[in-house]
């Protein structure tokens, strides 16, 4: 596992990009959400700021780095119904009631996460979710580039069959593209999905 906290004590944060996820921006450009909305992994809290004005009424960040969590906190300051906590996604089924949340989006959690624990991260949504809940995830299809081991990681990427096996039994798909907007660097290498807990 990953020490992401000696990460941020280093300063050693490749994955930040110093602005929201372009996919998110997108998608947030034509849809709202609405409710409670969570976002595991929220590392710097850049999606939490273009989150706190879609309309939702609250955008909970939470991240297993207490360094992580210290930079959402200062970058979200007085943003109303921003809240940033530390926290592990795996041990909300434990915390947190059935449903707690409307809405979850993501795009450096599930890629982070060691393969073996993926079926958890599923489980773990769909409980924080509850019936009817939407997740809106940024999944790595390919991280690496041409001639690269496409196996090493973090990040690790998937396939469209593992996340239609993985999130099927607990998930309606309800859209699937490679994302128009990227991070530089990411172009073509990202699927942008939205999925809702099936009833």
């Amino acid at each position: 596992m990953t020490d992401w906290q000696a990460h941020y004590e280093r300063r050693e944060t490749p994955w930040d990009r110093g602005g929201p996820s372009p996919a998110l921006l997108g998608w947030l450009k034509e849809h709202r959400m609405t409710g409670r909305v969570l976002v595991p992994g929220c590392g710097h809290g850049h999606d939490l700021t273009a989150l706190a004005n879609s309309g939702a009424e609250e955008v909970h960040g939470l991240d297993i780095a207490p360094g992580a969590v210290a930079l959402a906190q200062q970058r979200t300051a007085g943003l109303h119904g921003v809240s940033v906590a530390p926290g592990d996604l795996f041990s909300l089924p434990d915390t947190t009631p059935v449903g707690g949340y409307d809405w979850m989006f993501e795009h450096t959690c599930f890629c982070a996460i060691p393969r073996d624990r993926r079926g958890d991260y599923v489980r773990s949504a769909a409980h924080t979710l509850g019936q009817g809940g939407h997740l809106l995830a940024v999944f790595y299809l390919r991280p690496w580039d041409e001639g690269e081991d496409q196996e090493q990681g973090p990040p690790f990427g998937c396939t469209e069959e593992e996340l239609g096996r993985r999130f099927s039994p607990y998930f309606e798909l309800l859209s699937s593209a490679v994302p128009t907007r990227a991070y530089s660097g990411r172009e073509g290498k990202e699927l942008l999905r939205l999925l809702r807990r099936k009833l």
